[in-house]
Parts: C-alpha cells; sequence; structure tokens
C-alpha cells in the first residue's frame, strides 16, 4: 500500500468512527449511503491535506445534515469552525443550476457534473465574503476546496446557534436587522440572497446572522429582482405570525432604488 492508501484508509477509519459516535445517527443502511456520497476518496485526501497545512486541526461530528451537505464541527487552535461538505453526488444541483449559470461571476460554468458542484462550493465562498465586505454579518469565510467550505462556526462548544424558526421571542427589532441585511447586500455586496427564510437566520448573542448562500446571485442576474422579491415576501410571512409590523415588498424596493 503506497503512502497516498494509507493516508486515505487512516483518515477514512477516523472520519467514520467521529459520524458512528455522533449523535445525530441515522438507520444503518442510510447512514452507510450518506457516508459514502460525503466521503468519496478525493474528500477525504482533500480533507487530509487541509489537516496537514494546518487549516483545520480535526474534525468532531455532524451538527448539520441538508440535501446537499453536511455541517461537520471543526476546530483549529481554540476556535471552532463549521466544516460544509458537499455530497459528492451533483443530483441536488441540477435543479439549482438557475442560480449560477446564468450569474455574470460564473460565465461558461458547465451546469452539470462535477464542475457544477466545485463552482457551487466556490460561489458560496465568495459570496460569504462579498456579503461581509458589504457590512452583513455571516459566518466568516476561511476556506474552500473542491466540494468543501470551511467558515466560522456560529455557536459555542458544537453546538449550532438556534435559527429564528427555533425561537419564540420574535422581535421588531430582529425583523428591522433582517431588513437591514438584505438592503445592504443589494446596494453593498451587489447580491441578493435568493433563498432566505426563518431556516437560515441565526439569532446569537443578539445578533441577526445570515448563512447558506450558495443560491445567491449577482445583481446583474436576470432574476434577481425577482428572487429579492421572493426572499421579502418568505421573510415578512414568518415576521407576520408574530404580528410584527413589516414593510410592503414596493416599499423595500424604492429602499434599494429599484423602484
Amino acid at each position: 500500500m503506497n503512502d497516498r492508501a494509507k493516508i486515505e484508509e487512516r483518515t477514512a477509519r477516523d472520519l467514520f468512527r467521529i459520524e458512528k459516535e455522533s449523535r445525530y445517527l441515522i438507520k444503518r443502511s442510510e447512514e452507510e449511503e450518506a457516508l459514502e456520497a460525503v466521503f468519496d476518496r478525493q474528500t477525504l485526501f482533500t480533507l487530509y491535506s487541509m489537516i496537514n497545512r494546518g487549516i483545520i486541526d480535526y474534525l468532531n461530528g455532524v451538527v448539520r445534515a441538508g440535501k446537499e451537505a453536511r455541517v461537520y464541527w471543526g476546530v483549529k487552535g481554540d476556535s471552532d469552525l463549521a466544516v460544509k461538505i458537499f455530497y459528492t453526488s451533483t443530483a441536488p444541483f441540477k435543479r439549482r443550476a438557475i442560480y449560477i449559470t446564468a450569474d455574470p461571476r460564473f460565465k461558461g460554468i458547465k451546469s452539470f457534473g462535477r464542475a457544477m458542484l466545485m463552482a457551487w462550493v466556490r460561489k458560496e465562498f465568495k459570496n460569504l465574503k462579498q456579503a461581509e465586505d458589504g457590512g452583513v454579518r455571516v459566518p466568516h469565510p476561511v476556506y474552500c476546496e473542491r466540494n468543501i467550505l470551511v467558515m466560522e462556526f456560529i455557536g459555542e462548544k458544537g453546538i449550532p446557534a438556534k435559527t429564528l424558526s427555533e425561537l419564540s421571542n420574535i422581535t421588531q427589532k430582529d425583523y428591522r436587522a433582517v431588513i437591514n441585511s438584505i438592503e445592504k447586500l443589494y446596494n453593498y455586496a451587489k447580491i441578493v440572497h435568493s433563498d432566505l427564510s426563518e431556516y437560515n437566520i441565526f439569532k446569537f448573542k443578539k445578533q441577526i446572522i445570515l448563512f447558506d448562500f450558495g443560491s445567491a446571485v449577482d445583481i446583474a442576474h436576470p432574476m434577481a429582482e425577482e428572487f429579492l422579491v421572493r426572499d421579502i415576501k418568505t421573510i415578512n410571512r414568518f415576521f407576520k405570525k408574530f404580528d410584527i409590523e413589516v414593510y410592503e415588498p414596493e416599499t423595500l424596493l424604492r429602499k434599494v432604488g429599484l423602484l
């Protein structure tokens, strides 16, 4: 067995052990299928390379699992990191092609296969960076490579912060903070989240923090305004449940200069 194969085998053993010890276990047949989708040989080698280069020290268990990726609790020194590993199956991304192929920042990207997956990861990293540079509170992007995105962990001791969907003490101040973030995204970061809801907004230490930026598009995207209106309506619908006074979409469109 050559050195690379030994590295892959050892890394695989460690990661599978972590996964099995995680409190988020699913039944056996599904677990094996999910692990295979996440930890293919190239992903394992990429993880080892990142550890070897000091980007992360090690991984703990899963903190969030979705249709497109799993997020792991990573550690670097005294800092916690969120390590988002996208499934190597490209099937979940086929329906997402509209968010990337018409984005002027990603001209020429194929709308299928591994190229689409890798572009999606780079896109989320770039969106997070633009959002942060535009003054929006998001998880700080640290690094991305192939199907792995590393960013700031929002939470404490491996326990993720609660999203708005998990809270009952929703306030007018929270709404204003979300709307302010939407405005900054458009006017300063020059992007639209395009998939914003109560499920991808953290409230942590009294701060509103937006995440899951894979679908975010440049404001020059031909459907950017449509996506913006959809984001506003989704957010308004959620806050209305708590009798929060909300802006009409037209008012917000005027605030960002679209009307």
